[in-house]
């Protein structure tokens, strides 16, 4: 008979579109405790989850809900999902990669429902920022975007062997501006979460500090297309089509003539890695302004070998 599950270690781990959660979690399971048993809830705008994908090469145990913001529908996608995932996996910890566009002030509110009393420990919140976002007025301006960091109790400003020293001294008057302390603040590369951060404290929300979120994702549009298993693509060619398109994201794993691959494009700068998949191939394109999805898949079929 399965022990009562209680005080499950558990981390959210959020940032905008791009400023590479999913690499940092990566790293924190390959990096984990070998003894441990750690479970990953993956949330992510688009209809099927390319992030989970990925995650599941490490063989952890990752649950998807893809589309948009879990937490919508007073958090009954994200307390189905935690349920199924406790349940199946019995992990010792927790972590939560909400959507670049989801809101983690309403997930926050649902890990502290009375229903995971005792049973969740919820732990220090760490969010990732891009310092070269803080130049574009556009986060700056966006209510989710500062949600992200005021409920945060790690900022860790990532990707920076891409920023100037411009960039630092922003990210450095940036941490002064904010009303509140983290407890902890780092400048690193490729999502390198120190792992004694995750046991740093959270500290409890004032929820009536805050100005109701009233963005949705609006802000953005998705455009997802599904692959045929069979299809293979000449790797130049597609990588070529990524690069001309001027969007915000673009994830793929997709079969090409160099073999499986996922790739993971940010504002235009486009890293692959080779992977071993044998589930659903697709392409996956967040952007500001509505694309024609028919004209997206006539350049990918011209790709195809």
């Amino acid at each position: 008979m399965n022990t009562p599950l209680k005080n499950i270690a558990t981390n959210v781990i959020t940032g905008f579109l791009g400023v590479g959660k999913t690499t940092a979690i990566i790293n924190l399971l390959q990096n984990k405790p070998k003894h441990e048993r750690w479970s990953v809830l993956v949330n992510e705008a688009g209809k099927i989850g390319v992030d989970g994908m990925v995650m599941q090469q490490s063989g952890i145990a990752v649950k998807q809900v893809p589309g948009g913001c879990m937490c919508c529908a007073a958090g009954l996608p994200m307390q189905v999902a935690i349920n199924q995932l406790l349940i199946e996996t019995r992990p010792q910890r927790l972590l939560i990669e909400p959507s670049g566009m989801g809101h983690p002030r309403n997930i926050l509110k649902t890990l502290a429902a009375r229903e995971y009393e005792g049973v969740l420990d919820l732990r220090a919140c760490i969010a990732l920022i891009d310092p070269r976002y803080l130049s574009d007025q556009r986060y700056l301006d966006s209510e989710l975007f500062r949600d992200q960091i005021a409920i945060a109790d790690v900022l860790i400003a990532n990707k920076t062997d891409q920023c100037s020293e411009a960039d630092k001294a922003q990210f450095d008057a940036y941490l002064t501006s904010l009303a509140d302390t983290k407890q902890a603040t780092a400048w690193v590369t490729q999502g390198e979460i120190n792992q004694t951060w995750l046991d740093l404290p959270h500290k409890p929300i004032d929820n009536n500090s805050f100005v109701p979120v009233q963005e949705s994702t609006s802000m953005f549009t998705t455009n997802t297309i599904d692959i045929e298993p069979s299809a293979c693509f000449n790797q130049e060619c597609l990588l070529g089509f990524i690069d001309s398109l001027q969007v915000e994201r673009v994830k793929a794993v997709i079969r090409t003539d160099q073999g499986v691959i996922f790739i993971n494009s940010v504002k235009g700068q486009t890293s692959i890695e080779s992977i071993e998949h044998k589930g659903n191939f697709l392409l996956e394109i967040i952007s500001t302004d509505e694309l024609d999805n028919n004209r997206l898949q006539a350049q990918l079929s011209a790709c195809q070998l």
